[in-house]
């Protein structure tokens, strides 16, 4: 089976990073040829573009700004590369429709959030003429953003597979990274933890250093990391930086390659996101049997089993997020075994893998 899976562009995103263990796993089996379409330039130290497996083909367009010289480069490279199936993210799907219709090669999108967050609306009235008119396939990765889809595009869209990640390893930076997780813990009693996601307006994590501010003044022993992009909202990652006061406790680390060495070291997950579908970074955590404290949004609620593999705050508000927390530092979840075998059985990639490889087929034989 050939498949060609297109991106807008490189990020440390989760649909992005989805989109490359999608590929990675697919590439497994020699009966598959796997294509990264990237529309975007690729840049030489992108971490997402060095985990691609060579035995995945990786092209990318270039594409410069808003320019529509890419839809051509689009159905030249499908003409070219003829796939069975192509599968697109987030708004890729946009600048790869006319190529797709004019190909007729079947197409299955992903939605990774709720339908009325991912795009703005002109691309969303798009997409609601797409998988009407033009038997394109719209999937949710979760419950909620499944009931999203179905209100933005039309409740005969039922096609739902869970996120799926690749579960974490250790590097061989992982002796370096617990030498530093040691060095910061002032005694046994201090809680690190740790969260991974873009400093941006979503992930709330304004909020999340405000609360362990207020838990820091309170006099509790706990310690923050947060991971990941401050260039996507600079004017809220300002905000974020500002907002720090205890610099010896709370830190903004930027990118990392080496997450699951971080993730193995620390005593809990954050997650303190407004909305979300269902996040890659809580995934990942759970595959290093770590618990996760998080907001009730999109298809946490699905993952998280408070009390077992982490707990829920009641909302979002700061209030709510400062007690959960308290309850975590009162009385610690710690399920390693139940917390793996829940990722193990529901939420691997290679499960994923599965659903879609079936998906797969089922488009590629109403085409016939």
């Amino acid at each position: 089976m050939k498949v060609v899976h297109i991106l807008p562009k490189f990020d440390t995103g989760g649909a992005e990073k989805f989109c490359v263990d999608m590929c990675n796993t697919l590439a497994k089996d020699s009966n598959n040829h796997v294509t990264l379409l990237v529309l975007g330039t690729i840049d030489d130290d992108e971490i997402l573009a060095k985990q691609v497996e060579p035995s995945v083909t990786m092209l990318s367009l270039n594409k410069q700004g808003k320019s529509l010289k890419v839809i051509y480069d689009i159905y030249a490279t499908l003409k070219k590369l003829s796939p069975d199936v192509t599968h697109t993210h987030m708004r890729a799907q946009a600048y790869a429709a006319l190529p797709l219709i004019l190909t007729g090669i079947p197409n299955i999108h992903t939605i990774h959030n709720l339908a009325q967050k991912e795009i703005g609306g002109k691309v969303r009235a798009l997409y609601k003429l797409l998988y009407n008119q033009f038997k394109f396939t719209p999937v949710a990765i979760s419950d909620e953003v499944l009931l999203s889809m179905q209100e933005e595009y039309g409740r005969q869209f039922q096609e739902k597979i869970d996120n799926g990640a690749k579960a974490l390893v250790k590097s061989p930076l992982f002796d370096e990274t617990k030498d530093y997780f040691d060095n910061l813990r002032e005694d046994s009693n201090t809680k690190i933890f740790v969260s991974v996601g873009r400093l941006s307006t979503q992930k709330n994590y304004l909020m999340m250093i405000q609360v362990f501010e207020s838990l820091l003044e309170e006099g509790l022993d706990v310690k923050l990391l947060i991971i990941g992009s401050k260039t996507n909202d600079s004017p809220y990652a300002k905000k974020c930086e500002a907002a720090i006061k205890s610099k010896e406790k709370i830190f903004l680390l930027g990118e990392r390659s080496n997450i699951g060495d971080y993730l193995y070291n620390c005593d809990a997950f954050c997650l303190s996101s407004i909305y979300e579908g269902m996040p890659i970074s809580i995934l990942e955590a759970m595959s290093a049997a770590i618990p996760t404290i998080s907001t009730p949004v999109g298809g946490v609620v699905d993952i998280i089993k408070d009390g077992v593999n982490g707990y829920l705050s009641s909302d979002v508000s700061a209030e709510s997020y400062t007690k959960t927390l308290k309850r975590f530092l009162e009385t610690p979840v710690h399920n390693p075994e139940q917390t793996r075998a829940i990722f193990d059985e529901h939420y691997s990639i290679d499960r994923t893998v599965k659903d879609y490889t079936k998906l797969y087929q089922k488009v590629m034989a109403n085409e016939k």
